[in-house]
């Protein structure tokens, strides 16, 4: 089974990766933190009782272990020509993780998460682009041969102070502020 990564050899958000590599662990390891991910979606039901597909989403996104940074993170593809995958204006095209959950009647859900440090606010049309952006992902409107088929997906924001709230809960599934994440998933960054 694929570990984390070396830490030392990841570029990618360095000061975010911690609060990251908290949440892939308890995605990977703990039923209750993957609940509490679902909860308040509308996928709560549906996906109660899922499995991360781990293994899977390695084998498709870094079987030969090249990247420097965990197979779950970074996902970035330049935007589609024709697509409303991107806001006019914005800046940001990748996410900073995605985790694959599966469940009893084999459908696929990818949760897409975006990770804010305290703060730490969200760039012109960030917002607005991340549901579009995983509805494209999960209709493969466009060839992206590292990224795991999914029936479904949420989005989740991990933020803190200095987060527009309002502004984020009218575009993400689910809000969570870092204060609740701690409780949730071990080893989760104290500030």
């Amino acid at each position: 089974m694929p570990e984390f990564y070396d830490q030392s050899t990841c570029d990618y958000q360095p000061a975010a990766q911690p609060y990251l590599d908290a949440i892939a662990r308890g995605i990977r390891d703990r039923a209750a933190a993957r609940t509490f991910l679902l909860k308040k979606t509308e996928y709560a039901q549906a996906y109660a009782g899922a499995e991360p597909v781990w293994i899977e989403q390695w084998k498709k996104r870094d079987s030969k272990k090249s990247m420097k940074c965990p197979f779950w993170s970074n996902y970035w593809y330049e935007p589609c020509q024709n697509c409303d995958c991107r806001i006019d204006d914005s800046v940001s095209m990748e996410i900073d993780a995605i985790f694959f959950l599966r469940n009893a009647e084999l459908k696929t859900l990818a949760v897409h998460i975006e990770m804010k440090r305290d703060g730490e606010g969200l760039s012109i049309g960030q917002a607005e682009a991340y549901r579009p952006r995983a509805a494209c992902y999960r209709d493969k409107r466009r060839v992206r041969k590292t990224l795991l088929a999914h029936d479904h997906f949420i989005t989740v924001l991990f933020c803190g102070i200095g987060t527009d709230i309002p502004l984020a809960e009218q575009h993400f599934d689910s809000v969570i502020l870092h204060e609740n994440a701690r409780k949730v998933f071990p080893k989760y960054p104290a500030g």
